[in-house]
């Protein structure tokens, strides 16, 4: 059985780490989609796009796939790349390039991480071989446009089967989109074991303890409602720092945290190199989130074994588990969440109790290993071929 596992760049720690595993597993080729608009994400940052337009073997394109030699197969790895003025006209070509590739090498199975953008629709042709990953079974808070209605509309009517990766959101999903249980495939992720390959860069690493909130700024990321805690977090633990890292537009007003000795904001795109040295060097990670499904920024905490503080919402109490891996608090709710930090810093037990619960459930035996995921989804590809 063959699987072409076709990816995105917002999403490459994820499916690196998936990968890793599966790979060991079943015969999987990695499709990774590169182009100007997506060229940064958690685990590239491609500063000059390959200029040529097509399908191509992803160490020939880019060195910097090179580093993932002894990760994933790279044999089995390649970039659908579209360059120069006007690539969203060209994808339409590049991925006809691809329909014909999958028609060729006669893949039994097409994994989909995403809702496909209109120039990916003539992959529809293949869709009784397709499953897709739903990493938001409903659109974020300021994320719920037109466009991405019509591609999710469209993608839940046509794909056969897929993969849901959090328990809250499931029935759900199924009612709203009219779904029947049996094309529903409960999964769930585990932490991002990619970012274990990467070496830190020390001279990004803060000094004295802190702790982080990282990934994009959005406005369901809850961080005017963190920043907000923090004053009253200062005047009980004056020792406690708060470090902010990643780009994105805020929608309130930040200035007036900008000059905080105790608030230090890193508003622009993290590379992995300094994101790893963030969260090694953490006490724990804040996730004051206001929606959500599932939290990529909480696995990557847990490849470190860093506990984590989540709000009451989507599947993060699933990921987070009260009082297990960290803690969980209401949202919009600046009391219980400066409660909580104060907790955690000023009781340091709690801290080591709940990163080692991390580091026993999920490392490569643990009942939450990739290892029992890949292993899972490697059935549900057999299931899907048939």
């Amino acid at each position: 059985m063959k699987v072409a596992y076709i990816g995105k760049i917002q999403l490459s720690d994820i499916d690196l780490s998936y990968l890793h595993e599966a790979q060991q597993m079943a015969d999987i080729t990695y499709i990774l989609e590169t182009n100007p608009r997506f060229a940064q994400g958690p685990a590239f940052n491609f500063k000059k796009i390959y200029p040529r337009s097509g399908l191509f073997k992803a160490s020939d394109a880019y060195s910097e796939f090179d580093k993932l030699k002894d990760f994933i197969d790279l044999n089995k790895c390649y970039v659908l790349n579209t360059s120069g003025r006007f690539w969203a006209i060209k994808s339409f070509y590049s991925n006809f390039l691809l329909l014909l590739f999958l028609i060729r090498q006669r893949f039994d199975v097409i994994h989909l991480t995403w809702s496909p953008n209109v120039y990916e629709w003539c992959l529809y042709i293949l869709r009784k071989r397709m499953l897709l990953t739903v990493h938001d079974p409903f659109p974020h808070t300021g994320l719920d446009t037109f466009i991405v209605r019509l591609r999710r509309w469209l993608a839940f009517r046509l794909v056969p089967r897929f993969i849901i990766l959090n328990e809250a959101q499931r029935d759900d999903f199924i009612n709203y989109y009219r779904l029947s249980e049996d094309r529903v495939i409960d999964s769930r992720l585990s932490c991002y074991t990619y970012l274990r390959t990467i070496a830190p860069n020390s001279r990004q690493m803060a000094e004295g303890n802190y702790i982080l909130f990282f990934g994009k700024i959005s406005p369901y990321k809850g961080l005017d409602y963190l920043l907000s805690a923090m004053g009253k977090i200062h005047e009980r633990c004056p020792d406690c720092r708060l470090i902010v890292a990643g780009g994105g537009r805020c929608h309130f007003d930040i200035s007036r945290y900008l000059e905080l000795d105790y608030i230090d904001i890193r508003n622009r795109f993290i590379p992995d190199e300094e994101l790893v040295a963030l969260i090694r060097g953490a006490s724990f990670v804040v996730c004051p989130y206001t929606d959500a499904t599932q939290s990529g920024v909480i696995m990557s905490a847990f490849a470190f074994d860093k506990p984590v503080i989540a709000t009451n919402v989507g599947g993060l109490p699933e990921m987070v588990k009260h009082d297990k891996y960290g803690l969980i608090v209401k949202e919009k709710d600046i009391d219980e969440l400066k409660d909580a930090i104060i907790k955690l810093w000023q009781q340091r037990h709690l801290v080591e109790r709940y990163a080692k619960n991390i580091r026993d459930d999920y490392t490569s035996n643990g009942g939450l290993s990739w290892r029992n995921i890949a292993h899972k989804l490697c059935v549900e590809y057999g299931r899907t071929n048939k």
